[in-house]
């Protein structure tokens, strides 16, 4: 397991369907920190590789032929310093970049592996894939991942949780979630609209009081999560939901690189 997480790191980038992506310079930066991590060479050559692999497989990828479809580009750097590049189409609603998408969670044990491996984007990812099943098996469109009582992380997104007094929580990477792009992205705005940001645990007491949960992440944008396993979350969730959501919006439109001028 640990040698299987070892072997290969990656980041997934939102991608226009055409030459650009989004936040490439900070996806870049969290590849070769997790690379470090899982003690995985950086090449010297790292960025001109991203950049080639990335335009090589954008001009031999077809348009999605389905209207409001996000694009993906995942980057992976494998044991022999190679960086190489995959895009995929991810569904979804053809106005969820204007109105909040309501989605219920399920509680599933979060994956662990050892210290400095789990919270990393590395080879071993199907435990995320397969919390992705069961999601889908209890009729939940997002899958939390709960360790020692607390909510720590989640399969494709991260939790951000309203706390009754104003602020807002998120895992903290010292309990193994990962550091999130999109989240920092957002960070600024929400701090300006006087929502300060706060690591730590999302315990069972936390969530019980909370006015709001959303899922945010590169794939999904910003979700609001109505309930998990059944129980309602929240008691006033639309204004910071949407809050998230134009900060999101805001932070991609700023965000866009045109790889073509960076090669």
């Amino acid at each position: 397991m640990t040698e299987l997480a070892k072997s290969s790191v990656f980041t997934t980038l939102r991608w226009d369907g055409g030459f650009s992506v989004a936040h490439f310079e900070d996806h870049l930066t969290r590849l070769k920190e997790h690379a470090a991590r899982l003690s995985i060479q950086w090449p010297v050559d790292a960025r001109e590789q991203a950049i080639s692999s990335m335009l090589s497989v954008f001009t031999n990828t077809q348009e999605s032929n389905q209207e409001a479809r996000v694009g993906l580009v995942s980057l992976n750097l494998n044991l022999n310093g190679e960086i190489s590049a995959s895009t995929r189409w991810n569904p979804r609603k053809s106005d969820s970049h204007l109105r909040i998408a309501r989605v219920s969670a399920t509680a599933i044990p979060a994956p662990r592996w050892e210290a400095g491996i789990t919270g990393c984007k590395h080879g071993d990812w199907q435990p995320y894939k397969d919390a992705g099943t069961q999601a889908d098996e209890r009729g939940c469109e997002i899958a939390l991942f709960i360790h020692d009582d607390a909510v720590v992380d989640c399969q494709w997104a991260t939790p951000l949780l309203l706390d009754d007094d104003g602020t807002a929580w998120y895992p903290a990477p010292s309990e193994g979630a990962l550091d999130s792009i999109s989240l920092a992205s957002i960070e600024g705005h929400l701090e300006r609209e006087g929502i300060p940001l706060i690591p730590g645990r999302l315990t069972r007491n936390l969530l019980s009081r909370a006015r709001a949960l959303v899922a945010i992440g590169t794939g999904i944008g910003v979700e609001l999560i109505t309930e998990l396993d059944g129980q309602p979350i929240g008691n006033n969730p639309d204004n910071f939901a949407n809050l998230c959501l134009e900060s999101f919006n805001q932070a991609l439109e700023s965000g866009w690189t045109d790889i073509r001028e960076e090669s």
